[in-house]
């Protein structure tokens, strides 16, 4: 049995029916009509949500979402994305969320999926994911059409999900076999996701459905049904109350250009910059340094991994949806960037020792995310090289890129944000900022006027040392294949790590390099590099007992960055709050909560990713560029507002408040 807090869901239980329909045993129903699924995709859901009007609802505007309940065998995803090819009048952006219990796998979906979009079951098979709870974001047809999967319970998820619906598809099993998919809760749930004037569609007339989505409202209409069904459910979004908490995501202003400013290049930057030029944007990329990738992305090799937790923590929920990030923002000819491999994770001390045992209780992931093996947990995981990594990211024609900028504050002039230097001169302009500056970006904000002081987005730097060693100076490491960390940690670099530390002489004629690591040093303990040396050498003392080679030290190279980190350990990552109402009247943020505080427009943060940047830097920048676009967020919002960078403004305001 699953422990509550598993994220492993229950896969569909597909059977065939007496009549050889494909069924449900722990629902006792059919997956879709016996007349055919296709022919009831079209007649009560497309035709339901105007979809196969001339023109359809979706015709010549920029995106158009679906959100769905029930996503069983994906034949209304497939037939909508059918639609929206055939269409020449069709939306650029197809957005199609969609909220699932039990999913099924991926040969169930070929092998169920009508012959006329088999190619397209096919191209949606190979990208299925793993049966785990939260949100899964897959790019399809060229990335313009986006599909969200929600693992889960409807009824916990829709609560947490942010995203405009113009179509509504209510499926799922019929209302007296699966009753938690048709409650009142869920459909105001779903009402708070939907944009007024949307449409709504269903197979099911019952009565407590129509009187839910009544009082959600939706005004009813009854259509003739399809398949034996005298009548299908059509409905129209009309609420007679205005929004207040739930506010729905906004498109950018078409009147503004899709134009920003990154500041900063490690891989936060290089990750928004990227992000934001595959959206479509022109990007201006300000880097203070000679070069991208320095601070704490300086390292030549980095360890993007899964952080498993007993009880399925925001961190560990983090991290997998990270890695799936990182998989999507990686080029497809990227084998000499990044190595995915599972590495083995063993306790750093007595602590982790015994959490890691409770791991093995309570962890339930496919082995692909993570299993427990003789040598200790082995996670999901990528070796990459950081400065390659972000050199592929920035290399968009969209993409410009100016290092040795020196900023002194950023000034908001109308429509635009003004990134001024020390004497005032404008060095870019654009209506959307994003700080991406590491430990520079507290002070930048309150030399700006915007926080009134670095604590209040408080960073600290955390100074590390690796060291590079050719695998052949340490013969117990040579035949090392995975990554392996416990108080330390080994790796093997990547090729373009290689050529990188080869330099453009390329007079090295080592291939075979180890990345060992990594320390954690304050301003007030710096170690020199050949104490951080002993230090690293001691940590992988659980890993191996034999030293290197006596004559390691002339093959030595050393590496040295600085991590910025938050005090929660989480990044900042989100639109920045306008303090000023609210610091003249504390009293009004006693009882707001995060998305009740008013932001500054056009300006987002992306900072503090401490010693995860290559695993969360690429889910970070989407959820940034969503945001701004006014997509589905490919996070649950508990997971967002853990990264709001407001969150310790809106603890210091209620603080004052309070005293």
């Amino acid at each position: 049995m699953k422990p509550p807090s598993s994220p492993l869901l229950d896969e569909a239980d597909l059977a065939p029916d007496t009549s050889g329909q494909p069924a449900s045993a722990r629902y006792g129903d059919v997956y879709a009509s016996r007349a055919g699924a296709l022919g009831q995709a079209r007649a009560v859901y497309l035709q339901g949500c105007g979809l196969l009007d001339a023109p359809a609802r979706w015709a010549g505007r920029d995106r158009f979402t679906v959100l769905e309940t029930g996503f069983g065998l994906g034949v209304n995803f497939l037939a909508t994305w059918a639609a929206w090819r055939a269409d020449p009048s069709r939306c650029a952006r197809l957005d199609y969320v969609s909220l699932e219990l039990h999913p099924v796998r991926a040969a169930d979906l070929l092998r169920h999926a009508p012959p006329e979009l088999q190619p397209l079951a096919a191209e949606l098979a190979a990208h299925w994911p793993p049966p785990v709870r939260g949100l899964h974001r897959i790019e399809l047809g060229d990335a313009r059409v986006h599909l969200l999967l929600a693992f889960g319970d409807a009824t916990d998820l829709a609560p947490r999900l942010k995203l405009a619906a113009d179509a509504l598809y209510l499926d799922g099993f019929a209302p007296a076999r699966n009753p938690a998919l048709w409650t009142p809760e869920l459909f105001r749930a779903l009402a708070r996701l939907t944009r007024p004037g949307a449409r709504a569609a269903s197979y099911t007339v019952a009565h407590a459905v129509q009187k839910g989505l009544s009082q959600a409202g939706f005004e009813l209409a009854l259509q003739p049904g399809w398949g034996g069904k005298q009548q299908r459910l059509q409905a129209t979004f009309n609420p007679v109350w205005k929004r207040t908490r739930h506010t729905l995501p906004e498109p950018w202003p078409a009147a503004l250009p899709r134009h920003a400013v990154v500041i900063g290049a490690g891989l936060a930057g290089a990750a928004c910059a990227h992000a934001l030029a595959r959206s479509g944007w022109t990007v201006d990329v300000l880097e203070a340094g000679s070069h991208p990738a320095r601070g704490g992305s300086a390292m030549p090799a980095g360890l993007a991994h899964l952080q498993p937790s007993a009880d399925d923590n925001l961190l560990s929920r983090l991290t997998r949806a990270g890695m799936a990030a990182l998989r999507r923002a990686l080029p497809p000819d990227a084998a000499d960037l990044a190595q995915f491999v599972p590495a083995t994770l063993t306790p750093a001390d007595a602590a982790e020792a015994r959490r890691m045992q409770d791991w093995r209780r309570t962890v339930q992931l496919p082995p692909e995310m993570a299993q427990w093996t003789a040598d200790g947990w082995q996670v999901d995981s990528a070796i990459l090289a950081n400065q390659a990594v972000c050199a592929a990211w920035l290399a968009s024609p969209r993409i410009s890129l100016r290092c040795g900028v020196q900023i002194a504050r950023l000034q908001h002039d109308g429509a635009s944000w003004n990134v001024l230097d020390a004497a005032g001169n404008s060095l870019a302009r654009a209506p959307q900022i994003v700080l991406a500056t590491a430990l520079q970006t507290p002070h930048l904000l309150a030399a700006s006027g915007l926080i009134p002081g670095p604590e209040w987005l408080p960073l600290h730097a955390l100074r590390g040392q690796a060291q590079a060693l050719p695998a052949r100076f340490w013969p117990a490491l040579r035949n090392l294949r995975q990554p392996w960390m416990g108080s330390g940690y080994v790796l093997r670099l990547p090729e373009a790590a290689v050529r990188q530390l080869q330099g453009a002489d390329h007079a090295d004629v080592e291939t075979d390099w180890l990345l060992i690591g990594a320390t954690f040093e304050t301003g007030d303990q710096p170690l020199t590099p050949e104490q951080a040396w002993q230090h690293n050498r001691a940590g992988l003392s659980a890993l191996t007992t034999s030293p290197p080679r006596p004559d390691h030290a002339g093959a030595l190279r050393h590496f040295a960055g600085v991590r910025a980190a938050s005090t929660d350990r989480l990044p900042y990552c989100g639109p920045l709050a306008d303090l000023a109402p609210l610091r003249a009247e504390p009293q009004r943020a006693a009882g707001k909560q995060l998305h009740e505080l008013p932001r500054l427009p056009g300006l987002a943060v992306c900072a503090g990713l401490g010693s995860r940047g290559l695993t969360l830097a690429p889910l970070l920048a989407e959820t940034l560029v969503a945001g701004f676009e006014g997509h589905p967020l490919p996070l649950e919002t508990d997971l967002a507002d853990a990264l709001d960078p407001a969150r310790v403004a809106l603890r210091r305001l209620r603080h004052g408040a309070a005293s």
